[in-house]
């Protein structure tokens, strides 16, 4: 039987994201990473931005090395997609792409916000990206498609839900291989303050559900929305991995527009060599 997933965040974090982790049982990583772990996923220019953070950006590398010890983690460092190539963008280390060139694997990302850091690092880096995220806020499915090397693109539109996440997600899981390396964002939430998509506890349910059958997964940690969503959203999520019961959560019923979109997004995906 396969374990449910370890959750890490190190003693220098302690925010309420890393404090609710702590809670749930998360241990708290001590040692400090290694710049040449860092070099691994972002250039001299970006060292040189973030070296006045040298203890916070060490602290999140160690995360992302202790969380290669285990077949499957879910892990906090303040949040990492918005970490480029060259350009920080008030990340400190972006351990998903890290871990993805260890271990020659494509990064997923399931977040309202569009992961411009990891993308950076994708032109440069070339690993095979999916991006899931509000198409109100993101780039364009062409746009994407005419820089990008292996990417897939969901603009997922406003009013998409949990039937229309879970379509896609269960789509993409089909066709990526292990380990499975995942930037995933609580502010798709229906209850997120300021958000448009309408997902509730049970697609975080139905999520774990789908990673309880993938062997090796590393999932990193991005917006968190409130405490409220987070604690509530992660519980389903960690509920689902482990067989329990689904939630009592509102449900929200989406138009047929949105249905259609999604429809058209994943059909476009079925056509393109990845």
């Amino acid at each position: 039987m396969l374990s449910t997933a370890v959750l890490l965040t190190h003693k220098l974090f302690n925010d309420w994201v890393a404090n609710t982790l702590r809670e749930l049982g998360a241990e708290a990583v001590e040692a400090a990473g290694t710049w040449d772990a860092v070099r691994e996923a972002h250039s001299d220019l970006f060292i040189k931005a973030v070296k006045r953070r040298e203890e916070e950006v060490l602290a999140a590398a160690a995360v992302a090395e202790a969380a290669l010890g285990s077949d499957r983690a879910i892990f906090y460092i303040g949040g990492s997609m918005g970490a480029g190539l060259n350009a920080a963008r008030g990340g400190l280390f972006n351990a998903a792409a890290f871990i993805a060139q260890r271990t020659g694997s494509a990064v997923l990302s399931i977040d309202r916000h569009f992961p411009w850091g990891t993308w950076e690092i994708h032109l440069e880096r070339r690993f095979p990206l999916v991006a899931v995220y509000s198409g109100a806020d993101g780039p364009s499915y062409r746009y994407l498609k005419r820089r990008g090397h292996r990417v897939l693109a969901f603009p997922i539109p406003p009013g998409a839900g949990d039937k229309s996440f879970a379509r896609v997600v269960k789509y993409v899981l089909g066709i990526l291989g292990e380990p499975l390396v995942l930037h995933l964002g609580f502010d798709i939430h229906m209850s997120d303050p300021t958000g448009h998509l309408f997902v509730s506890d049970y697609f975080f349910y139905s999520l774990g559900k789908m990673l309880a059958s993938i062997r090796r997964f590393y999932i990193s940690i991005e917006c968190p929305s409130s405490p409220r969503v987070f604690k509530s959203a992660l519980g389903s999520l960690l509920g689902g991995l482990r067989g329990g019961e689904p939630p009592v959560s509102e449900r929200y019923e989406e138009g047929e527009e949105v249905e259609r979109e999604v429809g058209r997004l994943i059909r476009l995906a079925k056509k393109e060599r990845f």
